[in-house]
Order: C-alpha cells, then sequence, then structure tokens
C-alpha cells in the first residue's frame, strides 16, 4: 500500500506491505496527520480513562460485538482467563488497565493500527507478551506502526523504520537504517545501543562484528574474533 508520511515541514509518499512500519519522531503532528489521511486504529498506553464498570461493558462501548475473534485471539495470546471479562474496572491492575485499552480498542479494528508509547507501564514479561501481539496483528494483514523514540524497541521490533527530525531524514528497512550508524551521529541521531556497540568494536578495534538484534549473537561474535 502507499503510505503518506507528513509532518509541519515535508511529507513523503512510500510503498509498504502490511507489516510493521516504526517511526522515531521528533513531532506529534506526524501522529496526527496520519489519523487525518487515514482510518487508523490508535492505540495509546498513557490512555487510561474508562467510562463502564466492567471489562466486557466497556469494550461494548467500542464495539457491539465484543466475541469478535480477533478480542479472543489477543485475549489468548495475552494468556488472560476468560473471566477477565467479568472484572470490575476499578479492580484492575495496571497492566490489566493496558491490557483493556488494547483489547477495547481491536474489537472495532482498522487495517492500520498505531502504537504510541507502546511499552509504558509494562515490565519486561508483559512486554514480551506485546511483542507477540504485535506480530500477531502483522499477520492477520495489518499494518502495525509503533510511533516512539526508544531507538532500542524500534530497531529490535520494526522491519521497516522512518526516522523524522524538522524532515523526513530516512527511509528503509529497519536493518539498514540503524545500523547505518556514521550517518546517524552526523545527523546528531540517537543510536541503538547494538549497533552502537557494534560499530564501536568496528571503529575502535578493528573487530569486524556482524550486526544483530540480539545481543547474545554479538556475545558469540566477540569470542569468536577474540
Amino acid at each position: 500500500m502507499e503510505l503518506k508520511i507528513r509532518n509541519t515541514e515535508k511529507s513523503k509518499k512510500i510503498e509498504i506491505d502490511y507489516s510493521i512500519l516504526s517511526i522515531q519522531y521528533n513531532d506529534e503532528s506526524i501522529i496526527n496527520n496520519l489519523m487525518e489521511d487515514y482510518d487508523v486504529t490508535l492505540i495509546d498506553n498513557n490512555d487510561d480513562f474508562f467510562v463502564a464498570d466492567t471489562v466486557i461493558n466497556e469494550i461494548s462501548c467500542y464495539t457491539k460485538y465484543p466475541e469478535l475473534s480477533i478480542v479472543s485471539d489477543i485475549m489468548h495470546v495475552l494468556d488472560l482467563p476468560t473471566d477477565f471479562f467479568d472484572k470490575e474496572i476499578r479492580t484492575l491492575s495496571k497492566t490489566e488497565k493496558i491490557y483493556l485499552n488494547l483489547l477495547r480498542n481491536l474489537g472495532n479494528i482498522n487495517s492500520i493500527i498505531l502504537f504510541k508509547d507502546i511499552f509504558f507501564g509494562l515490565d519486561l514479561n508483559n512486554q514480551k507478551k506485546y511483542i507477540k501481539v504485535i506480530n500477531y496483528l502483522k499477520n492477520t494483514n495489518h499494518l502495525v506502526i509503533i510511533c516512539s523514540n526508544e531507538v532500542d524497541y524500534l530497531y529490535n521490533i520494526a522491519e521497516y523504520s522512518i526516522i523524522e527530525n524538522k524532515s523526513i531524514i530516512k527511509y528503509g528497512l529497519t536493518n539498514e537504517i540503524y545500523t547505518d550508524v556514521s550517518t546517524l551521529i552526523k545527523n546528531k541521531l540517537e543510536v541503538p545501543t547494538l549497533s552502537y556497540i557494534t560499530y564501536k568494536a568496528k571503529e575502535d578495534k578493528n573487530v569486524k562484528l556482524f550486526y544483530s538484534k540480539d545481543v547474545r549473537d554479538i556475545i558469540k561474535d566477540i569470542y569468536k574474533h577474540v
């Protein structure tokens, strides 16, 4: 599909399949413009305002059919029990409220799903569950867009990436964007930790490691070369 990305300075049209796209942004307008240009399901983990008394009633405010298969599938991915529907919202933990916010929005889903502040309030174990949800959505023919400034997350999760700062600087495969460390440094942009470690090993120690998203692979590579 053709996707138009625009902010206050510039617009860019890109071709992308149904996949996971990250946008490292410096301007809230890029999110607002996406919402204006497309039918987007926005999921903001900072949104914890609920109008109903129970989980099932809250989901029903967004869709007439809370038993939709996608809601049930996501509950399974998150390992939530079926009686989660019956819980009173006032009794929910912070993590459960984040999951409720996810479920109520996915009950009325669009082909483009935009996540903002994706891991806000989640510990490492629940972050892994959330990543499983993202991969599920990608595999059911949705374009998942992650807007964040947490470059380590973007590098690990996304397949395509956009870096936006006043003008749209770069677009392409994540592995190519975030391993071009010298360009990122030149433009005073943040570099993912694993990319920077690999880059410094090459620059300072002349140890030619492979760029990887898994620290364990980098450690194995270090043992192989050192």
